[in-house]
C-alpha cells in the first residue's frame, strides 16, 4: 500500500467523523447546544482562572494542553505490533471515544458552573467519592509532573537547540496576551505579527543552543510551572499554547506532505508483526525478561500504551478544569473538545505511525529512493547495527523516522545530497515539536494540581467565614502561589535523579 492511499482515507475519516458524529449527533442531539446560555467564563469572571476567550485561541491552548508526549511516545513503542493495529486502534478510539469523552467532558463541566469532573462526581457518586477522586488526581498529576520534567529536562540536554526555543516561546507568549487582552489588537492580526517572530525564533534557535544539564533543567522547568500555573490565565498560558498550536500543525502538515513527494514508493514496514510483542521491542529494560519472550498482547495492552492520541482520562480533567473556564459560547465545544482530540489523533497517525511504516526498514527505503548506504552513515545510521526503527527506543523512534521520513521526501525535490543535512534538521525539528507538546501539558498540568488542592480544602472554608480578614489555614493552603508550588517541589523531587 501506498502511503498517500491511507493518508487520504485517514483524512476522510476524521472530516467525516467531525461533521457527522460530532456535529450532528453529539452538539445537536446529545448535548444539544444553547448558543444564548451563559457560560462559567462570564458568569463567574475573575479575571485569572475564569477568562472567555477566542474559540480559535481556546482549541489552541485545549489542543496543546492534552497532547503531551502520549500521543507521540504511545504510538512509536506500539509500532512492536507493527504498523497497522495501533493505526486501527487511534482511528477507532479517537473518532468514536476519546474525542466523545473529551467534548461532554467540556460541556458537563459548563452545565456545572465550570467546576471540575471530580466535583461533578460528587452529584453521582456522594461527597467521599468526590474526595477520593480528588486525592487520586492530585497524585496522579504530580506523577505527570515528574515524568514531564524528566522527558523535557533529558531532551533538552540532549537537543540544546530545542531549549533555546522554548525558553525564547515565553516573551512571544507574554506579548501576545498583553497585545490581545490589553493593548485591544484583533486575535488575527497579533497571530500574523507573533507568527513571523516564532518563525525568526526557530531560525535563531538553530544556531544558538542553550546548555544546562539534566538537573539544572528540572529546577528551571519547576520555577516555569510554579510561574505558569499561578498567573492569569490570559497572561501566559493561554497565548503559549495557542502559538504553540500552530507549530504543531506546522508539523503535521509537513508530515502529510511527505507522502505527497515520495508517492510511488510504498510501506517497507510489516503492517502486522504479531498480536504479541516482546519486551525488547516494547522498550522494557534489559534484564527484566528473558530474551525473545512475549510480555504483551495487542489487547488489552494497548489501551495502555496508546492513551493519548485514541482514549485519555487526563483529558476530562484538562477539559473541566481550564478548558471549561474559558469558553465564551457552548458551541465553541465541539471544536475546542471533539476538534481538539481529533488533532491529536492525526498527530499520532499522520505524523507518527505513518512516517515509522514509510522508513521501517532503512536499507529498502533508501534503495528506493536512490539514497547510498554511505549517505546513510553520514546521516548517523548504520542499516548494519540498526537496520530498522524498531532498534531505537520510543522517543528517538519517532523522531528518527520523522526526521528520515522528511529527508526521503525533501531529497526528491533538492536532490539525494541533501539527505545528511535534511535529517539532521528535521529530526531536530520533531524533537522540538515532542518537548512542546510536553511544556505545554506541563503547565497546564500544574494548574489542574492547583485547581484540585484548593477543592481538597473546601472543608475548611466554612471555619474562616467568621474572620475574613484573618490570617486562616484555609487562606494560606489555597494561596494561588502555594498551591502551585506543592505539587511542583514534591514532583520535582521525584524528577531530580539523574536518568540512569
Amino acid at each position: 500500500m501506498y502511503p498517500i492511499l491511507l493518508l487520504v482515507i485517514v483524512l476522510v475519516l476524521y472530516g467525516l467523523a467531525y461533521v457527522f458524529y460530532g456535529k450532528k449527533l453529539l452538539e445537536q442531539r446529545v448535548a444539544k447546544a444553547d448558543p444564548t446560555r451563559l457560560t462559567p467564563a462570564y458568569a463567574k469572571f475573575d479575571g485569572v482562572d475564569y477568562v472567555p476567550a477566542n474559540k480559535y485561541v481556546l482549541y489552541g491552548h485545549h489542543f496543546a494542553s492534552i497532547a503531551g508526549a502520549g500521543p507521540i511516545v504511545g504510538p512509536a513503542t506500539a509500532l512492536a505490533w507493527g504498523w497497522l493495529l495501533p493505526l486501527v486502534w487511534v482511528l477507532f478510539g479517537n473518532i468514536f471515544i476519546g474525542a466523545v469523552h473529551d467534548y461532554m467532558a467540556i460541556m458537563a463541566s459548563t452545565r456545572h458552573g465550570g467546576v471540575s469532573i471530580m466535583t461533578i462526581s460528587e452529584s453521582v457518586m456522594g461527597r467521599k467519592a468526590r474526595y477520593i477522586f480528588l486525592i487520586y488526581v492530585w497524585f496522579a498529576l504530580i506523577l505527570v509532573l515528574a515524568a514531564f520534567f524528566s522527558v523535557a529536562a533529558a531532551t533538552y540536554e540532549a537537543v540544546p537547540t530545542a531549549a533555546t526555543m522554548a525558553i525564547l516561546y515565553m516573551p512571544l507568549a507574554l506579548l501576545f496576551g498583553l497585545l490581545v487582552y490589553r493593548a485591544g489588537l484583533k486575535v488575527k492580526s497579533a497571530t500574523v505579527l507573533l507568527l513571523i517572530l516564532v518563525f525568526l525564533m526557530l531560525m535563531y534557535s538553530f544556531y544558538a543552543p542553550t546548555y544546562l544539564t539534566y538537573e539544572g533543567w528540572v529546577i528551571v522547568l519547576a520555577l516555569y510551572s510554579i510561574i505558569a500555573a499561578a498567573l492569569p490565565v490570559w497572561y501566559l498560558l493561554q497565548p503559549r499554547d495557542y502559538l504553540n498550536a500552530y507549530l504543531l500543525w506546522f508539523f503535521v502538515a509537513l508530515a502529510v506532505v511527505a507522502p505527497l513527494l515520495v508517492p510511488v514508493i510504498g510501506f517497507t514496514g510489516p503492517a502486522v508483526i504479531g498480536f504479541a510483542a516482546t519486551g525488547a521491542l516494547l522498550g522494557a529494560p534489559a534484564g527484566t525478561f528473558p530474551a525473545g519472550q512475549y510480555i504483551a498482547w495487542f489487547w488489552p495492552t494497548v489501551p495502555l500504551v496508546i492513551a493519548c492520541g485514541a482514549l485519555s482520562g487526563f483529558h476530562s480533567v484538562v477539559g473541566s478544569g481550564t478548558t471549561s473556564k474559558q469558553l465564551a459560547n457552548e458551541l465553541d465545544a465541539l471544536l475546542v473538545g471533539y476538534g481538539g482530540m481529533l488533532t491529536e489523533g492525526a498527530v499520532s497517525s499522520l505524523a507518527v505511525i505513518l512516517p515509522a511504516a514509510l522508513v521501517w526498514d532503512f536499507a529498502s527505503i533508501a534503495k528506493s529512493a536512490g539514497i547510498s548506504l554511505d549517505l546513510l552513515l553520514k546521516a548517523g545510521i548504520d542499516v548494519a547495527k540498526t537496520p530498522n526503527i524498531l532498534g531505537f527506543p520510543g522517543a528517538p523512534r519517532f523522531y528518527t523516522a520523522y526526521g528520515f521520513t522528511q529527508a526521503i521526501a525533501w531529497s526528491r525535490v533538492f536532490g539525494v545530497e541533501v539527505f545528511p543535512a535534511f535529517f539532521t534538521g528535521f529530526k531536530t525539528f520533531a524533537a522540538w515539536a515532542l518537548t512542546a507538546f510536553i511544556l505545554t501539558t506541563l503547565d497546564t498540568c500544574n494548574r489542574l494540581a492547583r485547581f484540585a488542592w484548593v477543592e481538597m480544602f473546601e472543608w475548611l472554608k466554612p471555619k474562616t467565614l467568621s474572620n475574613p480578614k484573618g490570617l486562616s489555614g484555609y487562606g494560606v493552603l489555597t494561596n494561588r502561589w502555594v498551591a502551585s508550588l506543592i505539587p511542583v517541589l514534591v514532583g520535582g523531587i521525584l524528577a531530580y535523579p539523574t536518568i540512569p
